[in-house]
């Protein structure tokens, strides 16, 4: 064993090997949470590197030695990016699955950035590009500059189109083990092959060529898979959050209308007895029976629609409405829901509503704080369009109102609720924000 290839691969080759994939793997991870003495941690862990790069050059600098260099030190590689994971283990607060996923895809993220490299630089680019500048004399530097634009600009490319998409999601909910074994299996294929390809480059420049294009597309077929399970395993969550919000509306329904029944009732038996404390002689001052009629107008607040679940859900609301200064006005035809399941119409006005009596109540001032809503037929189809002013700025993306609330993953769920119920039942929906009036627009197929 060369003691010269020991110290050219701990000096030379190694190093560059371990900081890209650090920085690859900090743009993955820098929003966990971190450990205490993160510093401090962070320290340890370069040391800890620097000292098991030593015996990873030894390794391959022996290797070298007795005629096995080429595909053998892979596993090499293997082994220095999980103590890379091992280190962000010391450093954040996250489960080691965790971790590995996210290292997993820096890792390819940092080896498509060199094969991209390797690729302009076996066709002569990086040459061409050196001489044409005029610094053929500067090739080592400008060898360097060219490759941190490269690496620069594939990274900018991994962030926009995979990194940002994942790190908004939540790895620890991710179950399919599938997606670890793929990712990995592809990574280990893909760290042979570059091996192998390193090793017997000299062959053949096609074979090469074509090796290189294959391990871009490994790298590119891991992000993709783990970006995609991502975004499903997301969709799966907010389906199963959106059923217990249904599951709730549902007991909330059937609490609200036994309330509001009973309301009803008291104040239907409370105008009686008034009637007749009328008609009795100095038991009863003039003052006290106004105070008691006007304790008892919440009976005129019941709304009829021709739908129970309507009626339950629209009372409840137009009360809230009262209390807070927020005039709510609607003109609802509530017989056209018949095809809807009395919770689901529960669950999706309430929220409708809600969102809206969110917004005006942001309104400073009163006069603005409206809320309109109409349920009718049109045509073949029904109509249920709600508006309401609001204050400050909303965001409509792709259809859907992003809520304002800072945390896209936590918060939104109503209007996810509202999507997914107008799916459900084959219907269409509409959202319009400007000049502080916000619109909501479903269209619903009648059965003919």
């Amino acid at each position: 064993m060369d003691i010269s290839t020991v110290l050219l691969w701990y000096f030379y080759i190694l190093p560059p090997f371990v900081l890209q994939l650090v920085v690859t793997e900090a743009m993955f991870c820098f929003r966990l949470k971190r450990n205490p003495w993160f510093p401090l941690r962070l320290t340890a862990g370069v040391l800890i590197c620097a000292g098991a790069l030593w015996f990873a050059a030894c390794a391959i600098a022996f290797l070298g030695a007795v005629g096995a260099h080429g595909v053998c030190i892979a596993p090499v590689y293997l082994a220095i990016f999980l103590l890379t994971v091992g280190v962000m283990k010391i450093c954040f607060e996250e489960s080691f699955s965790t971790l590995l996923f996210y290292g997993i895809a820096a890792y390819a993220t940092q080896n498509l950035a060199y094969r991209v490299y390797n690729m302009f630089e076996m066709l002569g680019l990086i040459w061409r590009l050196n001489m044409r500048i005029g610094i053929w004399q500067l090739y080592l530097p400008f060898h360097l500059l060219a490759w941190c634009v490269v690496f620069v600009a594939v990274a900018a490319v991994v962030y926009v189109s995979f990194t940002r998409p994942m790190i908004r999601r939540d790895v620890a909910h991710l179950r399919d083990l599938k997606v670890y074994a793929l990712s990995f299996v592809a990574l280990v294929i893909t760290t042979f092959l570059s091996s192998w390809t390193d090793a017997y480059s000299a062959e053949s420049q096609m074979l090469t060529l074509i090796a290189y294009l294959f391990s871009c597309c490994c790298c590119v077929f891991i992000l993709a898979l783990q970006s995609g399970m991502l975004h499903t395993e997301g969709i799966k969550q907010d389906l199963e959050v959106v059923k217990r919000l249904w599951e709730q509306d549902r007991k909330q329904y059937e609490i609200s209308r036994e309330n509001i029944d009973i309301i009803n009732i008291k104040c239907h038996d409370l105008r009686f007895r008034l009637q007749s404390l009328r008609t009795a002689e100095g038991e009863v001052s003039r003052e006290e029976l106004e105070e008691i009629e006007n304790a008892i107008t919440i009976y005129d607040s019941h709304i009829t629609t021709g739908c129970e679940a309507l009626d339950t859900i629209l009372t409840e609301k137009s009360l809230f409405c009262s209390k807070n200064d927020i005039k709510f006005t609607c003109m609802v035809d509530g017989s056209k829901l018949s095809f809807i399941v009395p919770s689901d119409i529960y669950s999706l006005f309430g929220n409708i509503i809600s969102n809206a009596v969110e917004a005006v109540q942001k309104v400073e001032d009163k006069e603005y704080r409206l809320i309109t809503l109409e349920v009718k037929q049109v045509g073949d189809m029904l109509l249920v369009a709600m508006e309401n002013y609001f204050s400050g700025s909303l965001i409509v993306r792709a259809g859907m109102l992003v809520t304002s609330k800072g945390n896209e993953i936590d918060h939104g769920y109503g209007m996810k609720s509202i999507q997914m119920l107008v799916k459900k039942y084959g219907g269409d929906m509409d959202v319009d924000a400007r000049d502080n009036i916000f619109t909501l627009k479903l269209l619903f197929p009648l059965a003919s």
